[in-house]
């Protein structure tokens, strides 16, 4: 049987320490430890990596997370670019005017690194190089308003 690759529980080491702040779950005689003494710590195994946390770094890791999720659900501006994940929908508006509905499926692991669209409106897959988006005016489609 093939041994689960992502785990996450409280560690039942004796001595560990969390691996970002030093917090440690251990008394030392010699009273030189880095790191606060906490209670309890945790373990996210991620295939062969081990990762300990204390409560305060596992809450940052969680505040972390959900940033991350938060702005895949709903992508903005980042230094005057807009970031488009896979899945993201959006409008293109070209110079003259004419705009059309896309969803993003991803980027090609090409010579010219292409772009696969699919236009909503005409059902069709389309390829893009990275200088169509410059070319067009990009307005991400929030997603609360595809579920209405």
């Amino acid at each position: 049987m093939q041994e689960e690759k992502l785990t996450f529980g409280v560690s039942t080491h004796d001595i560990a320490s969390c691996n970002i702040c030093y917090a440690h779950n251990y008394d030392s005689k010699l009273g030189n430890e880095i790191g606060e003494r906490v209670e309890k710590l945790y373990e996210l195994k991620i295939s062969g990596q081990v990762l300990t946390l204390c409560d305060k770094c596992l809450d940052r890791f969680r505040e972390k997370l959900a940033q991350r999720i938060s702005a895949e659900e709903k992508p903005e501006a980042y230094n005057g670019q807009i970031v488009l994940f896979t899945g993201t929908e959006f409008t293109a508006t070209d110079k003259l005017g004419q705009s059309y509905r896309y969803r993003m499926i991803g980027a090609e692991v090409t010579r010219d690194g292409l772009i696969r669209l699919l236009n909503l409106d005409t059902g069709f897959l389309t390829y893009v190089e990275p200088a169509w988006f410059r070319e067009r005016k990009i307005k991400v489609i929030q997603k609360e308003a595809r579920e209405a």
